[in-house]
């Protein structure tokens, strides 16, 4: 009975990686198979009196889920109903998925490698199969001013994508280690292909803040490589191919990346000298309206917030024009997580979420000394975390199933290497950097 389940939670979680990216039915169907997985596994254990393993960050994800369905519960704001609350709650709960993720991985690192090459998989593949080719063909030019969210919010593209990023340069070994054969060579190059792609759809996103964290996340990573004693030192050939590419790729996007970056400088700088009117085409403008919105919205009500759903919701209500997007109505969100958690969940929500965030990382590093999980895999993992909580400070998108599905392999992996350090097992050859 049991390795019937666990074949089914491994199962649920391998579709789930594989869809992230690709088919969201898919997701929907491995979210569910992995769950029902977890559940059935539990009352197992339940009645054996077989605990798992717990740790602080799991209290952590499960106090959020729980405070956040106490507040859908008791909150009260205008277009509030209880369905709408209740349904946000649930929302916040539903990022609890990190749980049976964390448990199906377990120790196994390789199982968590596999997971990861399936996402990335997946990847390229739901990139391709949505990439306007009839417009590439017609117009590159107005294909590279498309900015293509492949299925998703273009922002939200440039989250995956950037982290897949991180994990093809700090993983890197993984794919250019081994005998010096055909096979090798062949590796070497399926790996410099496979990064130009997805460094191409990233920069083709055109996303200024995922710009900024990617950039400042590198300096981290780069730090982190430069103050490890014996570190191994990349291939002279290597290193020169990889940096080529890269200088291919920006010569290639520079005149719409510069246009980019340089389109709303009049705007950035009038409102750096308080000049802040209302522009209604500029992002800068809006995102800026928006924050101030919502840092007004949180100061009624700061410990405890106006509850799941609800900026959303007042922003909906206000009929603030500088909140509304010309010909679409008004915003969706408030483009910035940590200000969405303090609206949404107040003070108390904040501090469960960046506790949340500091637990992930106090696992991992842990993890990383006893020795448990290689330091590649550890370098990818809290590099990927500073990334997202970097991006976090432009966007919010987590109450969306993409977002959720990544976040629950992501945090999940995190956290199943802190669950079971002792069982964690190391693969020999695993390079670091």
């Amino acid at each position: 009975m049991s390795n019937w389940i666990a074949r089914l939670q491994r199962f649920g979680l391998y579709l789930l990686a594989l869809a992230l990216f690709l088919a969201p039915a898919g997701v929907s169907w491995g979210l569910g198979l992995l769950v029902l997985g977890f559940l059935m596994e539990l009352g197992v254990r339940i009645r054996q009196r077989r605990p798992w393993p717990a740790s602080t960050a799991l209290w952590l994800i499960l106090g959020l889920a729980v405070y956040a369905l106490l507040r859908g519960w008791l909150a009260n704001y205008p277009g509030g109903t209880w369905s709408v609350r209740w349904g946000a709650g649930l929302d916040w709960a539903q990022l609890a998925v990190v749980v049976p993720v964390a448990y199906v991985i377990g120790g196994n690192q390789r199982r968590l490698l596999r997971v990861l090459a399936l996402a990335l998989l997946g990847m390229l593949l739901g990139a391709m199969y949505r990439l306007d080719w009839a417009l590439l063909w017609a117009d590159p030019a107005a294909f590279a001013e498309s900015r293509p969210g492949f299925g998703v919010p273009t922002i939200v593209f440039a989250l995956f994508s950037g982290t897949a990023l991180i994990g093809l340069f700090t993983l890197r070994w993984r794919w250019w280690g081994g005998r010096h054969d055909s096979v090798h060579l062949l590796r070497i190059g399926l790996w410099l292909l496979v990064t130009a792609l997805v460094a191409q759809a990233f920069l083709l996103t055109l996303s200024r803040g995922a710009w900024l964290a990617l950039a400042a996340t590198a300096v981290l990573g780069l730090l982190l490589v430069a103050s490890r004693r014996g570190r191994r030192r990349s291939p002279r050939l290597l290193t020169w191919l990889g940096g080529g590419a890269v200088a291919v790729l920006v010569l290639m996007n520079a005149g719409s990346m510069v246009e980019r970056v340089t389109a709303e400088f009049d705007t950035a700088r009038a409102l750096v000298q308080g000049e802040v009117g209302y522009v209604p085409d500029s992002s800068f403008s809006q995102r800026w309206h928006a924050q101030r919105f919502g840092l007004d919205l949180w100061q009624q009500r700061p410990w405890l917030g106006w509850g799941p759903g609800s900026a959303k919701a007042l922003l909906k209500a206000s009929d603030d024009p500088s909140v509304m997007l010309t010909g679409y109505g008004p915003l969706e969100h408030l483009h910035n997580t940590y200000l969405e958690v303090l609206v949404q969940l107040g003070v108390v929500g904040l501090l469960l979420w960046l506790a949340l965030f500091a637990a992930l990382w106090r696992s991992v590093q842990l993890a990383c000394r006893a020795g448990s999980v290689d330091v590649d895999v550890g370098n990818f993992l809290l590099l990927s975390l500073v990334y997202l909580m970097l991006w976090s400070l432009f966007d919010f998108h987590s109450m969306q199933q993409a977002w959720r599905a990544y976040w629950g392999v992501l945090a999940g992996g995190m956290l199943a290497v802190g669950l079971f350090p002792r069982t964690a097992r190391t693969e020999p050859g695993a390079g670091a950097g």
